[in-house]
């Protein structure tokens, strides 16, 4: 890695003072990197149960904070340097999930009935998840409720996942191979990972850590999180409050806009998470968006900042029963992407109209959509439930 860079960084303006950097960076990084294998190897079936999620955590964490060091070195570095910084520090989040799952495996998402549902009402078990019929559509159609069994959400297809608040209360989430599922997760977590969702829709109250999301195409997902990382992934419409710039790699056509939820509960798991207050403004970290496979001086192509006229008017959720029926009544259609289509042409239209290739734009800071004389209308709320029907629905990730 570092012969690279001194090869090309000498021939480069400044390439001294560039070449030290790098070097520095170098020496560092592999000094971490060195650091957090060690501590990985000493983590073995001796350390306490209890304590296996909270060791684990905390590597993560600092492989996180290595990341964000790479982030703001990435415009010295060489691209082969890149490659090799990129596969050393995902080789560190694939071997913290290995040992994770080695020493403290989670038990999987399952259905499975309480005694005696047949003859409750089904406002009993407004604790868990909405089972629905699977069909040739796109909709998602009401069942009988549920209870959610486990913290690992995996193989579902047009299925409506429901967690109330108080029933994850801190815990680690993951959800893996979802097709056109609702996943409502209205409490308060410790970390997001998600693989493989297509055409999903997942709202999530407050993330404590970090939200990780692998090779996922055609979503909506409305998130308060301290950090955000995507790859690998397409036509994305990301609704997000975080405490730092979201990361995305080999990603295209992903809209963010601000997170924009509100259930009775909200305050309180945001301030339990320390994720403070969210923010519209687009002066806050949830659109300070940096790309990895972008390190022109200009903006990123890969991703935009959802122009506020074609942003939906809020999510609320207000009585949870009288919301799940709400919801499953709905199609789980491309509404909200079909927005951000119509953003990105909108873009499009104005930059050829303007004479302007998009290699010419002076900004580091990607600088919102320009607003369609006519964006789509958006859907007519259902007012009696109080509930905010104008929702996103299936389609941007992670």
């Amino acid at each position: 890695m570092a012969a690279a860079a001194d090869a090309n960084v000498d021939s480069e303006p400044g390439g001294d003072s560039h070449l030290s950097a790098t070097k520095d960076f170098f020496s560092k990084f592999k000094s971490e990197q060195q650091s957090l294998e060690e501590d990985l190897f000493s983590v073995t079936a001796d350390v306490p149960e209890n304590k296996i999620h909270e060791v684990l955590d905390s590597l993560l964490t600092r492989v996180q904070a290595l990341e964000d060091s790479f982030t703001r070195q990435a415009h010295l570095l060489p691209a082969y340097d890149m490659q090799q910084y990129k596969a050393a520090l995902k080789e560190l989040t694939n071997g913290i999930s290995k040992r994770r799952e080695q020493l403290a495996p989670r038990r999987k998402f399952q259905f499975k009935r309480k005694p005696g549902a047949e003859k409750d009402n089904a406002k009993s078990a407004d604790v868990a998840a909405a089972a629905v019929a699977e069909g040739t559509g796109n909709s998602v159609s009401s069942a009988t409720t549920i209870p959610i069994v486990g913290k690992v959400i995996e193989d579902l297809r047009q299925q409506l996942v429901l967690c109330k608040p108080g029933d994850l209360s801190g815990s680690d989430v993951t959800l893996r191979s979802l097709t056109n599922c609702r996943v409502l997760l209205l409490d308060r977590i410790g970390a997001l990972h998600c693989h493989d969702l297509e055409g999903c829709e997942v709202v999530v109250g407050a993330v404590g850590s970090s939200t990780l999301l692998y090779t996922c195409n055609d979503c909506v997902l409305t998130i308060a999180m301290k950090q955000l990382r995507l790859h690998d992934s397409t036509n994305m419409l990301l609704h997000l409050h975080t405490l730092s710039g979201p990361v995305i790699e080999n990603c295209r056509r992903i809209c963010f806009a601000p997170f924009d939820l509100t259930y009775p509960e909200l305050h309180e798991h945001l301030a339990a998470a320390a994720l403070g207050t969210p923010s519209h403004s687009e002066a806050s970290p949830w659109a300070d968006v940096q790309d990895f496979n972008w390190h022109k001086r200009h903006s990123s192509p890969n991703w935009c900042v959802l122009a506020e006229a074609y942003r939906r008017e809020g999510l609320s959720f207000t009585s949870t029963l009288d919301d799940v029926q709400a919801i499953s009544e709905g199609p789980c259609g491309p509404e909200e992407l079909a927005r951000c289509d119509a953003a990105w042409k909108a873009q499009e239209s104005s930059l050829v109209a303007g004479g302007q290739a998009r290699n010419e734009g002076p900004s580091t800071k990607r600088a919102p959509p320009p607003e369609a004389p006519s964006p789509p209308p958006r859907a007519p709320s259902k007012p009696p439930k109080d509930v905010a029907t104008d929702r996103l629905d299936s389609d941007d990730e992670f």
